[in-house]
């Protein structure tokens, strides 16, 4: 079943949006986490994750196939072989959903997925799940982050 999801405008005002700092942000302290995996396809698009998470102040994880490969290094591992992280938000960049990955962060309050692909196991582990390339979501998301930290906050 598909489903196209009208996105209406929310009455929230945005009073102060404070640049956060992610290389600071312990995951298993942090509030949100921004993760990356297979999707990603390589080290260089973790620079999308690492500059969203800073407009956010917020973490970046990842799965193990992204430090297997040499992504990212094992300390932002996510899972039953990484950390255990208990987040507000934990937001899942490309990552299928494998048992591991999510027995390291099913406890976080509230998840969301964005993957390409409608048919992932993180679909049914997700409180949201986005059909969508990431390469279109998080940059437009850090751009919205953006104009908002600059004081433009009438088209959030």
């Amino acid at each position: 079943v598909s489903y196209q999801a009208e996105i209406k405008k929310s009455g929230l005002t945005v009073k102060e949006i404070k640049q956060g700092d992610s290389s600071s942000v312990d995951l298993t302290e942090a509030d949100v986490i921004l993760a990356g995996g297979r999707g990603l396809e390589n080290s260089k698009n973790f620079n999308v994750l690492f500059e969203c998470a800073e407009m956010m102040g917020a973490a970046v994880g990842a799965s193990r196939v992204a430090v297997d490969e040499g992504w990212v290094p094992y300390a932002m591992q996510v899972g039953q072989t990484g950390k255990t992280v208990s987040p507000k938000v934990y937001i899942a960049c490309g990552i299928s959903g494998s048992v591991q990955h999510f027995a390291g962060m099913k406890t976080a309050a509230m998840i969301i997925a964005i993957n390409r692909d409608a048919e992932a196991a993180i679909m049914k582990r997700c409180d949201y799940f986005v059909v969508a390339d990431f390469f279109e979501i998080i940059p437009a998301l850090t751009g919205k982050l953006k104009t908002a930290a600059n004081g433009d906050t009438k088209d959030i």
